[in-house]
């Protein structure tokens, strides 16, 4: 169904005369397919860096090797006349090519203005990257993913192809676990699940997940992180707990909320102090809707080149929506839109960052429920901040006096060293005056732990404890400038605390 739509996209632009038609794919057959189901009876010429100009069907070499540059003067010198050009690698044919961009620019113009002509470009390349001397006359087109009804017809055909017998239960754990892959990864992961041991059934699905998890690593932008923790492990921020605990049933039954008119979860963005425990909750919360984490890295979306950055979110935000129903852990989101309004590149950039994502959030009907966690929010564009964009705000401030002593009991629980020798009321209350946090209360009780097992294996007791916090520099104090300005413009703002 979705090839079929983007194939009339395609055929409407191709009769229309657009000149430059751009399709981000990792599928050069399918984009091959695509091509040559619209071009009719159009003579196709094709251009690759692997051969120069080729033969489309065939791919043998037309003519000896020339790189595009050349192959695009010899195409402005012939009179085209219901013609199709490919270029393949189009992203990498460009880069700081100035006269292939000056070439494509001509023929672009010639397509356009000379009654003449009669031709379509496409480019073919695993990424977007548009020159800005080219915006105005190219058209991005995304392949999709294969959706849940196109897996199960790859699996359904490799079932058929090895006369397999695969359950219906399986072929349904499978569609689920090949969600944001290529048709050329569903088939490599059903050869390889084929050959371990000759059947496809329930222990293959661990195999996808596995080598799934390696696909994403690879993509550099997107990471799925493994959840161990839970709700246990999370000393106060009560309230916030509660509002995912009620998203998290909404979630598990989507169908009957849909009948009720109850919206579909969106997200959360969480600000507040370093090491209060908003990571913590992202995983958890994970753990809580029994779906996967994916976490966008920031920092990996900003590219070297133009376009390259948008590219890299387009590309993140297409695999979680192909991955979903998940979790977008969307770490330190101020990083990401630094420097909008300053005027420089940079900015340029990061308004187009912010607006693509605007319009995501705003547009997505995937289950993709975004986390975004921040620490300055002066940082942020006031447009993603107000209502609409995610379900609420949380602000994670220090923790109180009965927070601390269950952060306590949590990490003396988790380390097996609780016992009726600790006192965690009278540890929270010493934590009070300097403003200890999630984070540092864990670093107090690793050190105790520590000093005691060189202290001949000691017991650990309310006292050491209390030693280790004497000597402890909270962030707070460490960070004093900035958590105090940190506290001013979290007090401004109408944000409903987590606590």
């Amino acid at each position: 169904m979705q090839t079929k739509t983007l194939s009339a996209q395609l055929r409407a632009h191709v009769e229309s005369h657009y000149p430059l038609l751009y399709i981000v794919t990792f599928e050069e057959n399918d984009a091959d397919g695509l091509i040559k189901n619209v071009a009719d009876d159009r003579k196709i010429i094709e251009w690759n860096m692997a051969l120069g100009q080729v033969d489309f069907s065939t791919k043998h070499p037309l003519v000896d090797y020339c790189d595009l540059a050349k192959a695009l003067d010899s195409w402005l010198a012939m009179e085209l006349d219901n013609h199709v050009l490919v270029i393949k690698d189009a992203h990498l044919a460009m880069r700081d090519n100035h006269l292939v961009v000056a070439r494509l620019k001509m023929l672009a113009n010639k397509i356009i203005h000379d009654e003449n002509t009669t031709a379509t470009v496409f480019l073919i390349s695993s990424q977007p990257s548009v020159p800005q001397e080219l915006e105005k006359f190219i058209t991005l087109f995304d392949l999709p993913l294969p959706d849940g009804e196109a897996i199960k017809e790859i699996v359904k055909e490799f079932e058929k192809n090895y006369t397999l017998e695969i359950s219906d239960e399986v072929v349904s754990e499978l569609t689920s676990a090949f969600r944001g892959l290529s048709k050329h990864e569903i088939g490599q992961l059903l050869n390889r699940g084929l050959q371990d041991d000759g059947k496809i059934d329930a222990s293959d699905v661990e195999l996808v997940l596995g080598e799934k998890e390696q696909i994403i690593k690879k993509s550099g932008i997107l990471e799925i992180v493994p959840i161990r923790e839970d709700f246990n492990d999370i000393g106060g921020l009560e309230k916030l707990k509660s509002w995912l605990k009620q998203k998290a049933y909404v979630l598990a039954n989507q169908t009957e909320a849909s009948e009720f008119r109850v919206d579909s979860p969106k997200g959360v963005m969480i600000v507040g102090m370093p090491g209060c425990g908003k990571s913590l909750t992202a995983k958890a919360a994970a753990k809580l809707f029994g779906i996967p984490l994916l976490r966008l890295d920031v920092g990996s979306l900003m590219g070297k080149y133009v376009g390259e950055s948008e590219g890299n979110m387009r590309r993140a935000l297409k695999q979680a929506d192909a991955v979903s129903p998940c979790v977008l852990w969307v770490d330190e989101l101020e990083k990401a839109f630094v420097g909008i309004g300053s005027g420089n590149a940079g900015s340029e950039v990061a308004s187009r960052l912010f607006g693509y994502f605007l319009t995501w959030m705003q547009e997505k009907t995937s289950p993709v429920f975004v986390l975004a966690t921040a620490n300055d929010i002066s940082a942020l564009p006031p447009e993603l901040m107000r209502k609409g964009r995610f379900d609420e705000i949380f602000y994670v401030d220090f923790p109180n006096e009965q927070e601390r002593a269950a952060i306590f009991e949590v990490h003396l629980e988790r380390r097996k060293k609780l016992s009726s020798a600790i006192d965690c009321q009278k540890l929270a209350s010493k934590t009070h005056t300097d403003g200890f946090s999630g984070a540092d209360i864990e670093s107090v009780v690793r050190e105790a732990i520590e000093q005691a097992f060189v202290d001949d294996k000691a017991k650990l007791d309310t006292s050491r404890l209390l030693s280790v916090i004497k000597d402890t520099q909270p962030l707070s104090v460490v960070m004093k400038d900035k958590v105090k300005e940190y506290k001013e413009k979290f007090s401004s703002t109408k944000i409903k605390p987590a606590s």
